[in-house]
């Protein structure tokens, strides 16, 4: 019996550990995404100009080989709209009733969904 406690308290010792290992994990590549974004921000602009310009040259998409990487480049477009006061204010009095019906019970709460929050 003291054996099976001794390979149980080693499994969850290993267990803490492997959990451990992965937080920390998460913790780099957190802030390794961060600084990834912050580079991207900084030279995307640049980068769609040479596609548009130099790669593309009028065509919707196209295959290429970057350092040994196979991408298929297109350029798409995100509209925006600016939506009349109207439209603007039916969306506001949506979110209020929403934020009510929250906080009054008659929303349904389907999902209480943990993540985890890093700030650098």
């Amino acid at each position: 019996m003291m054996e099976q406690l001794k390979s149980t308290a080693d499994y969850l010792n290993h267990l803490k550990n492997v959990k451990e290992r992965a937080f920390v994990r998460l913790v780099e590549i957190r802030k390794l995404v961060q600084e990834l974004q912050r580079e991207e921000e900084q030279i995307r602009d640049w980068a769609l100009d040479y596609v548009k310009d130099y790669l593309l040259q009028n065509e919707k998409s196209a295959d290429f080989e970057v350092n040994g990487i196979k991408v298929n480049v297109a350029v798409n477009y995100r509209k925006v709209f600016d939506y009349p006061e109207e439209i603007k204010k039916l969306e506001n009095e949506l979110k209020q009733k929403k934020k009510t019906a929250e906080l009054n019970g008659s929303a349904k709460l389907i999902s209480l969904n943990p993540y985890l929050v890093f700030k650098f």
